[in-house]
């Protein structure tokens, strides 16, 4: 099946085309360079991507969009990236989909409040491509 496919910024940026269907991807982080970085992988490779910067717009494009998998950078000012994954899980339409924390901070305090906040995985930065599409793709598998 074919769908039109989307890479949307906050600032408005679209790139449509034509691909076979695959997860919808939300991408949320402070470094407008690292976020924009990973949307275009992902809508080069056809996921529809979404990329934000902060974590008050990421819950507002999560709400009214729905993707399938959320990438949350942890250390954002204003709502970091633990407390956006403790809203996205008491939301009733978000609560079942996938959390990936990407994140400078790895350490074994931070994993425990990524697995309290509901994270299903958690990838230190910087995060290499094929670990991040294998970590998708086993992830979608055992839903």
């Amino acid at each position: 099946m074919l769908v039109s496919q989307t890479h949307t910024t906050r600032n408005g940026d679209a790139n449509a085309s034509s691909v076979a269907h695959l997860p919808s991807i939300l991408i949320v982080d402070d470094s407008r360079d690292a976020a924009n970085t990973l949307g275009k992988l992902f809508s080069a490779h056809g996921y529809k991507t979404y990329v934000t910067y902060d974590g008050t717009a990421a819950l507002e494009v999560a709400r009214a969009d729905l993707p399938d998998v959320m990438l949350l950078d942890l250390g954002m000012p204003g709502l970091d990236g633990i407390h956006l994954a403790r809203f996205l899980r008491e939301d009733e339409q978000l609560k079942d989909k996938i959390l990936i924390a990407v994140t400078g901070y790895a350490d074994d305090r931070h994993r425990v409040q990524c697995e309290a906040a509901g994270f299903d995985y958690i990838l230190p930065k910087p995060v290499e491509w094929e670990n991040l599409r294998s970590t998708i793709d086993r992830l979608l598998s055992n839903r």
